[in-house]
């Protein structure tokens, strides 16, 4: 596909330049979860820039030129482009990129494919080590991948359902100043029936409705004559009424006109005292156009009303109290409850208690800036929460004005989320952290943080004497060995094989050596022997380093401790 048209994709999807959505973040959230790598992107490679519509990991940064764009690239193949170390591809090594800024190493995007096969974009990760992704996480970036392209198609028809609801309302509106003009301004014909004579008088204006001439001179029946025969009965009978009763009378009817025009009239009559004789007055007046916007008005309205019902994305109205006033079905669907359950009752009522607060801001926010857009979390009639990421706006051209609220159910995008989280920070075996971990280590450079690192003593021994499965035991006993003792801030990681380490993050005063002290006098307790070493993080010291440190200290204790077990006058 060639440029020209690539550009006019990213145009039709109306995603450029616009604020944060939080669908798009738990997208990128979980790919960097999935892979541990720290920054993660959803990138829009736009004629001479790359933009971000989500950006985790990469501080203030919303765009860069796109010259030195990874993503032109990625976006130039239909699969995953994945770059191990940059500093060894030449297409990058000098990119200002990896030289300097983020200072880039590992790069993995997926280009985003539109609907009508045109790459914008790519999801990708970037990580400062270098780095190659497992076969099941590139196959997550793909998938994922394809879920932001389907996102992005899904928010640009929300946004055409939303602009296309507010354009029905506005030609609504416009269409009811126009009948309020129209009936201001238009020609209204008079009439007169003498009861006594049955004499009729027309004005000017009623014989050129009449599509007569100026000198005709009409009778009762002549008049009726422009009517079909069922029309000439409901005037006969509201006439007979008023003459009878005194009872006014409004009809509308069709008419042919004497020059064979079709029209709507709408009539008028009433009776009057003349002279001291009874007569019946009215007025007649020519309503084809004003019969025609009526109906237009009911075809917009019954196609409005099918987009409302029949639309994918939930849709409801509420008052800037917060009270529902329409929804539709998909979100009746969403949340389980009867329509009529939810029409009248606020949001509110739905929503957990902890969230309320949160949502009398967001009213304050929409009615002060007309628009609001987040995710909101809500009850359903089953008791399990249901995860709404929202676009809405305020009407305010009605009164009172109400909130036109669009969203998408992305709970199970949320859980899935939530759930590729915990496995990707998790070691399966030991259930403890994995070197993910240390990530979070860099996230909290400007607080103080300590470590203790582990290593199981003769550990390949058990597994070749005692078989892998003894071996795994033994891991996990000794993972539970080390999560004893633990307090809040404290964490136990499984840097790989036989390592582990305990991370202290803002240990209080001797922690650390208390802490050490205790897995000394207890290591007795422990499935197997093992070496140990401490350090603190100097502020501004990078994790590996810290690490390091400690593991020096335990090979300096573990040779003394062997130095010192060795019988005298052995060889060495």
């Amino acid at each position: 596909m060639d440029e020209a048209t690539r550009l006019r994709e990213i145009e039709r999807l109306g995603v450029l330049d616009t604020p944060p959505e939080p669908v798009f973040d738990a997208i990128v959230a979980a790919a960097r979860a999935a892979t541990g790598m720290p920054i993660g992107l959803v990138s829009i490679v736009a004629e001479q820039r790359q933009w971000f519509k989500s950006s985790i990991g990469l501080g203030d940064v919303s765009e860069t030129p796109r010259s030195i764009s990874f993503c032109t690239y990625a976006i130039e193949q239909d699969a995953l482009l994945e770059i191990p170390d940059a500093r060894q591809d030449p297409r990058f090594a000098h990119n200002p990129l990896v030289t300097a800024g983020p200072r880039v190493r590992h790069y993995a995007g997926i280009p985003l494919a539109t609907a009508h096969g045109a790459r914008i974009g790519t999801l990708c990760l970037l990580d400062t080590l270098p780095g190659v992704l497992s076969p099941s996480q590139r196959e997550l970036m793909v998938h994922l991948g394809r879920v932001t392209t389907q996102v992005l198609e899904q928010r640009s028809a929300l946004l055409r359902q939303i602009d296309q609801a507010q354009a029905l309302h506005r030609d609504l509106k416009r269409s009811e100043d126009f009948l309020e003009r129209t009936n201001t301004a238009a020609k209204v014909g008079g009439w007169e029936l003498e009861l006594a004579t049955r004499e009729v008088r027309w004005t000017r204006e009623t014989k050129q409705i009449h599509g007569v001439r100026s000198s005709y001179q009409p009778t009762f029946e002549s008049a009726l004559s422009f009517y079909r025969p069922d029309s000439r009965s409901i005037i006969q009978a509201a006439v007979q009424r008023c003459t009878e009763q005194g009872t006014p009378w409004e009809v509308q009817l069709p008419m042919t006109t004497a020059d064979g025009r079709s029209i709507w009239t709408r009539v008028v009559g009433t009776r009057q005292q003349v002279e001291g004789l009874p007569r019946l007055v009215g007025a007649i007046q020519d309503i084809t156009e004003e019969r025609a916007v009526v109906d237009a008005l009911e075809a917009s309205e019954v196609r409005y009303r099918r987009l409302f019902h029949y639309s994918l994305g939930l849709i409801c109205t509420h008052t800037l109290d917060g009270t529902v006033t329409s929804v539709n079905p998909a979100a009746v669907q969403s949340l389980g409850y009867p329509e009529s359950e939810m029409v009248g009752r606020s949001l509110c009522d739905l929503m957990p208690p902890e969230k309320r607060e949160a949502f009398k801001a967001y009213l304050r926010r929409i009615e002060a800036n007309h628009t609001d857009a987040g995710v909101i979390e809500l009850l359903a009639a089953d008791g399990t929460r249901r995860y709404w990421a929202y676009n809405n706006v305020l009407d305010t051209e009605t009164h009172p004005p109400f909130v036109l609220g669009h969203a998408q159910d992305v709970t199970a995008l949320r859980l899935q989320e939530e759930r590729l989280r915990e496995l990707s920070l998790k070691d399966p075996l030991t259930q403890c952290h994995n070197r993910r971990y240390l990530h979070r280590l860099d996230d909290v450079a400007s607080q103080s943080w300590a470590c203790l690192v582990f290593d199981l003593d003769h550990f390949k021994q058990v597994n070749d004497t005692l078989g892998h499965r003894r071996g795994d035991t033994v891991l996990v006993e000794f993972a539970d060995f080390l999560r004893a003792p633990l307090q809040a801030n404290e964490a136990a990681v499984r840097l790989g094989g036989d390592e582990f380490l305990v991370a202290l993050i803002e240990p209080a005063a001797g922690r650390l050596a208390a802490l050490e002290a205790w897995y000394a006098g207890n290591a007795a307790r422990a499935p197997t022997a093992f070496s140990m070493g401490a350090a603190v993080n100097v502020p501004g010291e990078p994790v590996a380093d810290t690490i390091h440190k400690a593991d020096s200290r335990l090979y300096r204790t573990r040779a003394r401790v062997r130095r010192e077990m060795r019988p005298q006058g052995s060889a060495d």
